[in-house]
């Protein structure tokens, strides 16, 4: 078995590079700062019950820095992967190889995607630091980085699709930042508003203790669920349980909260993780067949001119 061409390229590119490093410590060091200012207190006084209720705080604040760090980069990362090749002027010898549109989308999504993987695990021993407060566990912190790994992966996919139709790497760059802000509000904003909105509110929260988790999930509005934050939200309640009274003040205008307090927090976020992931397979697949649309009239340009 042979790695995909375009991957094995583009990584060993992006590893050569003095900017790789760079980004990998900065994030690194942003999160020890948070994870340091945060546990200075419980390190100076040892294991308390209140010590532990703030390294469980410091396990959400760095989860939720990783979080914001991941849409930062993750646009800019995969926006330029098309469309910088375009700018260079590498495009058509990248083409000329035969590859194929797939294999080309295939190839730069997996380069960007081990990256990100990349500095989500270096983040890691940072965020083992909350293990010495006895707040969380091992495993509630792996899964946790799967959860931001998958939200990385559709910010990559967002930041494809945009790369494939725009011509200019600036321009696909402010094109996937633009998209995944109108992804995260409209998603919120219709949730709020809107026939599916209003048909949800109007039910009764007192018959949601009769319901199964399936026919919470089903009544609750659809656009929340593609919401990679409120996914994210809803993991954390349902590992450390501190969450609720935050949930229950911001969310309680349209009982999303109340409703996914029957349904189980972790129900919510797994559906959460389902149509964010759903989503990103369908921007891939549009960037896909966009980019083999291109490459198709390249190849007939090519053979009229012989």
């Amino acid at each position: 078995m042979t790695l995909n061409p375009i991957f094995e390229s583009c990584a060993r590119r992006r590893m050569r590079l003095f900017r790789t490093p760079l980004i990998i410590g900065i994030y690194c060091a942003v999160l020890s700062v948070c994870a340091l200012s945060l546990l200075t207190a419980f390190m100076g006084q040892g294991v308390t019950v209140g010590r532990m209720r703030d390294g469980v705080e410091c396990y959400i604040w760095m989860t939720a820095l990783q979080f914001f760090l991941i849409l930062l980069v993750a646009p800019a990362l995969s926006a330029g992967s098309i469309a910088g090749e375009r700018e260079r002027r590498t495009f058509d010898l990248l083409v000329m190889t035969g590859v194929g549109a797939r294999r080309i989308i295939a190839g730069k999504l997996l380069e960007n995607f081990a990256f990100l993987v990349l500095l989500i695990l270096c983040g890691a021993p940072v965020m083992a630091l909350a293990l010495l407060t006895g707040g969380v566990t091992p495993g509630q912190i792996a899964v946790t980085l799967l959860y931001l790994m998958a939200i990385a992966f559709s910010a990559l996919c967002v930041g494809m699709a945009a790369t494939v139709i725009m011509r200019r790497s600036l321009s696909a760059v402010i094109t996937a930042y633009l998209a995944v802000f109108a992804i995260g509000a409209l998603s919120w904003g219709l949730s709020r508003h809107g026939p599916l909105a209003a048909a949800y509110i109007m039910q009764s929260l007192g018959a949601l203790a009769q319901k199964s988790t399936s026919e919470i999930l089903m009544g609750m509005p659809v656009p929340i669920f593609f919401n990679p934050a409120v996914g994210l939200v809803m993991l954390l309640a349902s590992q450390t349980g501190i969450l609720h009274r935050t949930m229950e003040t911001t969310m309680r205008l349209y009982h999303i909260y109340s409703a996914a307090k029957a349904a189980g927090f972790a129900a919510v976020s797994a559906a959460c993780l389902m149509a964010m992931l759903a989503f990103a397979a369908a921007l891939l697949a549009l960037a896909t067949l966009l980019l083999r649309a291109q490459t198709d009239g390249f190849g007939r340009k090519r053979h009229e001119k012989r």
